[in-house]
């Protein structure tokens, strides 16, 4: 389908015509034509806007606020599948029970066969 795959390299600029992509080896760089960028995911957390709130919990009740929950790219930044999945069991589980780490379904496991 005419799609280029790059590994190992990252954005070092971005302009309204083009984006510069350098080697995260030897820092050479390349151009692309673009007339968009769209940005899927970080490597860094972002938990600023729960600090903000776990500091202001003495106004929670006043709010009607009953708990807070750190979740998805927040925690821990990945892939866009698993930042998805995240989002759906917080929902699934709003106002039930922490069940924690357990997981309601049984996970396929693979396991190599040593001759």
């Amino acid at each position: 389908m005419g799609v280029e795959i790059l590994l190992n390299r990252g954005v070092a600029e971005i302009t309204a015509d083009h984006v510069v992509s350098d080697c995260v080896y030897t820092g050479r760089t390349k151009t692309f034509a673009a007339d968009a960028v769209v940005m899927v995911a970080s490597r860094t957390g972002n938990d600023e806007i729960y600090t903000m709130l776990m500091a202001r919990e003495a106004e929670w009740a006043d709010a009607g606020i009953k708990t807070v929950k750190m979740f998805g790219d927040a925690e821990a930044p990945g892939p866009i599948a698993w930042s998805t999945y995240a989002g759906h069991r917080y929902a699934r589980e709003l106002d039930g029970k922490d069940i924690g780490d357990a997981l309601p379904f049984r996970r396929e496991t693979t396991a190599l066969a040593i001759d």
